[in-house]
């Protein structure tokens, strides 16, 4: 039995087919390069770096999105083709699937928040005390190689966010000032 398909599975799928489209292009232009680039940085030798703990949100959030595409276009098959049990047994798949994926998500999250400060300590970079560095930044810290450098207030100035060009900035500030 073939049952007409409803526009809005259509509009709903070609909207969400472009928004993986999009964001597989931030992540092949852009995302991959900063998370690599945040996760690298107990081990860069910079004088300041920051510390984001969702970072990894960034390739985990392209991956929930091709993971609802696909939940979608599955859910879109069901709904045209009901007596179908490929199509059941690969949404229940996925239904289970979903489960592994946001334990996987708690790990990476969590492990990162615990191994990046732990990676960086084994560098020789100290966490800023509060209200020194990043102040304005909600979930950033600065960290450093010399805790003298959370209270010049030259390093302060120049740090305004935690862009990756801005620490490089600030790095070479730093270097100026010694």
């Amino acid at each position: 039995m073939r049952r007409d398909v409803d526009t809005m599975y259509l509009y709903a799928t070609v909207f969400l087919l472009l928004v993986v489209i999009l964001l597989t292009w931030f992540m092949l232009a852009l995302g991959f390069e900063l998370s690599a680039i945040q996760f690298n940085y107990p081990a860069s030798g910079l004088s300041l770096v920051v510390f984001e703990p969702l970072f990894p949100l960034i390739p985990i959030s392209w991956a929930i999105t091709i993971f609802a595409f696909v939940v979608g276009i599955f859910g879109s098959m069901n709904e045209i083709w009901q007596e179908n049990k490929h199509i059941k047994l690969a949404l229940n798949r996925l239904g289970k699937a979903s489960v592994v994926f946001f334990v996987l998500i708690v790990v990476v999250v969590s492990a990162n928040y615990v191994a990046w400060p732990i990676r960086a300590s084994h560098n020789g970079y100290q966490s800023c005390p509060d209200f020194t560095l990043l102040h304005n930044e909600s979930f950033a810290t600065a960290w450093v190689t010399d805790i003298e450098i959370c209270h010049n207030d030259k390093v302060d100035a120049v740090l305004e966010n935690s862009l990756h060009e801005t620490v490089l900035r600030t790095n070479k500030l730093i270097e100026n000032l010694k």
